[in-house]
């Protein structure tokens, strides 16, 4: 049906992705103005993420890629680069593997909330 913006596959051209997501010019489209600049709008709002967190095992390839994509997506707006990663498995919590699925996974912030920065 084309969403909630009635937007058909075929009108997401690349002109449209590059004002999305690369602050491009206002494509020729028959996506109404209004809703291409919500998009954009609601897309800057969420972007960059905050903190990507992953397993230990996926730094050499997907957390550098993503690092790689982001440099060369936005060479010129490194604040759209990834604020922060964390990666599972180099810490212990209780002498047991830090993880998500376990739900003893913790940023630096919540433990400073917890235990003080001088923890």
């Amino acid at each position: 049906s084309g969403g909630s913006g009635n937007i058909k596959p075929e009108q997401m051209t690349p002109e449209v992705w590059d004002f999305i997501y690369l602050n491009g010019a206002m494509p020729k489209t028959t996506i109404p103005k209004d809703l291409l600049e919500k998009m954009r709008k609601e897309f800057r709002y969420w972007y960059p993420m905050d903190l990507r967190a992953s397993g230990k095992d996926l730094i050499q390839n997907h957390l550098s890629f993503c690092l790689y994509n982001h440099a060369c997506v936005w060479p010129d707006e490194k604040e759209m680069w990834p604020r922060g990663f964390f990666c599972n498995g180099l810490t212990l919590v209780n002498n047991e593997k830090m993880s998500k699925s376990k739900g003893n996974f913790f940023t630096l912030e919540d433990i400073m909330k917890k235990h003080s920065a001088d923890a």
